[in-house]
């Protein structure tokens, strides 16, 4: 009976060896999580608030008339300006966007604007802010110039086109 208990232990021992011996190993493998994040952000966009005027005046034998971002006119040439019944001004533009980000500004090379047949060139077009801009808070106020090239005996007549002003953020 002895013989057979000792023969009971020493099966059981060895069976357990081979149920431990035989058992898979326990995975090492580890696993993190981590978050997915974005950011939509406003899209800039710009609106006119006022028209480039370059106001009244008599081309005689022709020049230039600017108009600074100020708003300030002057002429070249015989160019002949009236103050009187004459309103003239820079352009206005809102740009709106997201806080406080920058953005480039794209003015044309030339502008034609025309009446009846007759044309005249808009050109070294001027912005203040000047090639770049910074949204305060979402908004700033764009203003551009430019210079009109009169001919001479320019003819008479109002005079009107249009010209693109963009806007995109650095």
């Amino acid at each position: 009976m002895k013989k057979l208990s000792i023969n009971l232990v020493v099966l059981s021992i060895v069976a357990g060896f081979i149920a431990v011996v035989g058992a898979p190993l326990q995975s090492q493998a580890a696993t993190a999580a981590a978050n997915a994040t974005a950011t939509v952000v406003t899209p800039i966009a710009i609106s006119k608030n006022a028209d480039l005027a370059f106001g009244k005046f008599v081309a005689n034998t022709g020049g230039t008339v600017v108009i600074s971002t100020a708003g300030a006119r002057s002429q070249t040439g015989t160019v002949a300006l009236f103050t009187q019944g004459s309103t003239s001004n820079a352009a206005s533009f809102a740009v709106t966007g997201e806080g406080v980000y920058t953005y480039a500004i794209t003015l044309p090379a030339t502008a034609t604007i025309t009446s009846s047949a007759n044309t005249m060139t808009v050109g070294t077009f001027v912005s203040n802010p000047s090639g770049t801009g910074t949204l305060t808070a979402g908004a700033q106020t764009l203003l551009v110039g430019g210079t009109l090239t009169v001919a001479s005996a320019q003819a008479a007549g109002s005079y009107t086109g249009s010209y693109n002003v963009s806007v995109d953020y650095n």
